[in-house]
């Protein structure tokens, strides 16, 4: 009998990676490198180039789980739209006046916090007649004709797209849900997204600021997603399934009516990934991943097994209000350009070279030196990367000798070692800080190196950041298209509510809990409410365990405020804003589980079991860097061990 398969496959900037399992156990993976421009016709070709090398039947695939940065790049680029927004009278303006955040304190120009003029323009922002109060009762009636005649309006200026952002809708969405079916049955081509699906909570500008991109990002999305399912079905492969940043896959028919949850579902799917490569033993303490890719390092941090999560997304100059994986990016990737600053200061990003030309020593155009550039001169990559990358140390070596060694007169070796040496320090940083912010020492944690470049700076990141105990997972090069395969179906709902931490207000949402329960079978529920003092504008997460009563709830809060911002207020008044419930299924077979992997002996061909450094392991998907001082051993479950040395019997 033939073994049914599973695929992942993750999009990245520069390869799409492909993980595939089997129902007997067998796991497989490879990196297909990305084409410029394109987005479907690479993903048939590395699933195509699976199924080749490793005699899998289409008929054989059960299943398909994909992960993407089209979202991502679209938040970044902001290349397409406009988008049409209909709101209440006297609040079109909303999106325009935003909520200012400085992040630089001694930048002399904000930036606009939104791109307003280019997205939404005024001249697309409509107020309609209709209001519900702030206790969510109708005020004014909606009026048929006036929506009806915007629909026209809109469909006639080749706007795709709608926002509908209606005050206190996240109270009572009746008046949203009813704009939609007159938008629809008077164009029913339109694009519908509403603020009381997409963010359901308070705070105007946040909820719509979400709403909007997230109808932004519907035209290319479900053009893609549709492309997609297509090509795959005339392959006799499923439908697939799509990872969310929100944590949980969800079949992409589901995913596409809320776009915007596909942001930055990457960094959580590698998350997802880190945690099914981990044995019990390193699940029980904090673990904190390292993930290096082409453009951005991310950290993440897992307790207790589980990725943390935020409301907090950042992509670029953007914020936006969207449950996401709890992830520090930083702007230092392969590709990120090393140069030598006025002062005469070596500087390495934000700027990067992009998968497209790429480093130097990629030798398609490429000329500015990079991160790679500077690993291959120093003999930590191979001359052949994962996916059929050639690497040319001779441009390498040219590109850092005229951006970096010639500017500040020192030989080659050492201005690579330099531009190495800058982006270990500026990822053990941000290590600290985000163990530092979670009230968390790094001695305490267990540093997992994730991605294709993690292995590369791991080890000396943990020594400049304090961490004594590193792993490298043993399919680190494809960690996020593994966790496509490790992530169970979810479902998340959120209420907003205004109810003080009291017997009465805990009455009441046990009451509400109770009307949420979902109607399936089998799922493991997770509750949590956000909690914050009354006259703060930023809660605190706390889980809320069913057998918790009153005391516990203000234990665990008191516990956790403390732990992130210090001493609690002496008198507290502690109010509920939201009540948050995850319903999460059973992950589909075949999938990825820590007792399901198992050693893969081509994994490390030609690797040592054990040494010392400094050494450089060339493995099937990613590169190890153990240093001077440290020393490797291979694991049963075939991850590497890394750990520091007497420096004298290096």
């Amino acid at each position: 009998m033939f073994p049914s398969w599973a695929i992942g496959i993750d999009m990245g900037g520069t390869f799409i990676d492909v993980v595939a399992c089997a129902s007997d156990g067998t796991l497989r993976a490879l990196k297909h490198p990305r084409e410029a421009g394109h987005l479907v016709q690479p993903i048939l070709q590395a699933v195509q180039r699976m199924l080749d090398e490793n005699g899998i039947d289409a008929a054989q695939v059960a299943r398909i789980v994909h992960g993407s940065t089209v979202v991502t790049n679209l938040l970044l680029e902001q290349t397409d739209g406009p988008i049409a927004v209909l709101t209440n009278t006297g609040m079109r303006d909303i999106l325009a006046l935003a909520r200012q955040d400085r992040r630089d304190l001694y930048t002399a120009a904000v930036l606009p916090p939104t791109p307003e003029r280019k997205l939404f323009p005024a001249v697309q922002r409509f107020e309609i007649a209709g209001r519900v109060d702030a206790n969510g009762l109708e005020i004014e009636t909606l009026e048929r004709e006036q929506v009806t005649a915007l629909a026209h309006r809109i469909a006639a200026s080749d706007t795709r797209a709608v926002a509908v952002c209606l005050l206190f809708s996240h109270l009572s969405p009746v008046h949203e849900q009813q704009v939609r079916t007159w938008l629809l049955e008077a164009q029913p081509e339109l694009m519908v997204s509403l603020s009381s699906e997409v963010d359901p909570k308070p705070r105007e500008f946040e909820r719509f600021l979400a709403t909007a991109f997230d109808a932004y990002s519907k035209p290319m999305v479900q053009q893609y997603l549709e492309t997609l399912g297509s090509a795959l079905a005339e392959r006799g492969l499923p439908a697939p399934d799509l990872m969310r940043s929100e944590g949980g896959i969800a079949p992409w028919q589901d995913a596409v009516q809320r776009p915007i949850g596909l942001a930055m579902s990457g960094p959580c799917a590698a998350l997802q990934g880190v945690a099914a490569s981990l044995p019990d033993s390193d699940a029980a303490q904090v673990v904190m991943s390292i993930d290096v890719g082409g453009t951005s390092t991310d950290i993440g941090i897992l307790e207790a097994g589980r990725p943390l999560f935020t409301d907090t997304l950042l992509c670029g100059d953007l914020t936006l209000r969207l449950r996401c994986a709890d992830v520090e990016s930083l702007s230092i990737g392969g590709g990120s350009l090393a140069s030598v600053n006025a002062g005469g200061g070596l500087r390495l990003g934000p700027r990067s070279q992009g998968a497209w030309p790429g480093p130097a020593a990629y030798g398609l155009g490429g000329t500015n030196a990079t991160l790679t550039d500077a690993l291959l001169l120093l003999g930590r990559l191979p001359q052949k990367l994962s996916g059929g990358v050639v690497l040319d140390v001779a441009l390498a070596e040219a590109a850092i000798a005229r951006d970096i060694a010639q500017p500040l007169g020192i030989t080659t070796a050492d201005a690579a070692q330099a531009i190495v040496a800058t982006a270990a320090t500026a990822m053990a940083e941000s290590v600290k800080m985000r163990a530092f912010q979670r009230d968390i020492h790094p001695a305490d944690c267990l540093l997992v190196a994730a991605g294709g470049g993690g292995a590369q700076h791991v080890a000396e990141v943990a020594e400049l950041a304090g961490v004594s105990q590193v792993r490298v997972i043993a399919h680190a090069g494809v960690v996020a298209a593994l966790g496509l395969l490790a992530s169970p179906p979810t479902q998340t709902v959120e209420k907003a509510c205004a109810l003080s931490l009291d017997t009465d207000g805990l009455a009441v949402l046990t009451a509400v809990r109770d009307k949420l329960q979902p109607a399936q079978d089998g799922a493991s529920i997770r509750w949590s409410l956000e909690i914050l003092h009354r006259g703060q504008g930023s809660p605190v997460e706390v889980n809320w365990l069913p057998d918790d009563d009153l005391a516990m709830l203000q234990a665990r809060f008191a516990e956790r405020y403390e732990a992130l911002r210090g001493q609690m207020p002496a008198r507290s008044d502690a109010l509920v804003g939201l009540l948050r419930g995850v319903f999460e299924q059973a992950v589909p077979q075949p999938g990825v589980n820590a007792h399901h992997l198992r050693p893969d002996p081509a994994l490390w061909a030609g690797c040592a079991p054990q040494g010392h450094g400094p050494h450089a392991l060339f493995a099937a998907t990613t590169t190890v860097w153990v240093p001077a001082g440290w020393q490797w051993a291979q694991e049963a479950d075939g991850s590497l061990w890394l750990s520091q040395t007497d420096k004298g019997s290096a």
